[in-house]
């Protein structure tokens, strides 16, 4: 019998991984491949050869305006439906309670609304962790008199709460959007680590900061 779909055609490479969990993740989003591959953190041309096997898989639908490329998600799609997206759901369902835990907890401590992004990456956003792994989060916020209320809540009251609950420890690196975007110009570390792979909880994407 000839297999119409194989899995591994079509999440065979980390980039692919990438592309398609920005597109399930981010509802009706529609992007140039240049776009896509800052947005994955992968180089243009890993981004170019993923998304060419994705659409020759059906999976994306591409649509050239003028001299653009532009790509989106075929929710039309079979594979889309019944695998792509379920897998994704499956995936972030850890993902979205750090999330809910977290967004509550920033509500009860009003800190909330100082944070520009809350972002999920290390060993739990790579499926690398091993027992007992840290929970790593960057929280970005706005403004640098924002800084020192942000880390009193979270290292003195939402840091052992989270403990308790889930577990494992939670690693928060703590930044203003300055020093951000600082670290993610000059790639330093842990940014530049960040950046292969995470996923946006709250607010902003990193290159959006």
């Amino acid at each position: 019998m000839v297999k119409t779909f194989q899995i591994e055609d079509t999440v065979d490479s980390p980039s692919k991984v990438a592309i398609l969990r920005l597109f399930v993740t981010r509802k009706n989003l529609k992007a140039t491949g240049r776009q896509i591959a800052k947005l994955v953190g992968y180089s243009a041309p890993s981004t170019h050869d993923s998304l060419k096997t994705l659409h020759e898989r059906n999976i994306l639908k591409l649509d050239i305006i003028g001299k653009q490329y532009i790509y989106a998600l075929n929710e039309d799609d079979r594979i889309v439906q019944k695998i792509i997206r379920p897998m994704f759901a499956a995936e972030s369902n850890i993902k979205n309670e750090i999330r809910d835990f977290l967004l509550k907890e920033f509500r009860r401590t009003k800190i909330k609304a100082k944070i520009a992004s809350l972002i999920l990456y290390g060993s739990v956003q790579a499926e690398t962790a091993k027992r007992g792994s840290d929970i790593d989060i960057a929280v970005v916020v706005s403004k640098a008199t924002d800084l020192a209320p942000v880390e009193n809540a979270l290292l003195s009251e939402i840091a052992p709460k989270f403990k308790t609950y889930f577990g494992v420890q939670i690693d928060a690196y703590i930044k203003t959007a300055v020093e951000f975007k600082k670290r993610l110009k000059k790639n330093q570390p842990p940014v530049s680590t960040l950046m292969k792979s995470y996923s946006v909880l709250y607010g902003k994407e990193p290159l959006e900061i």
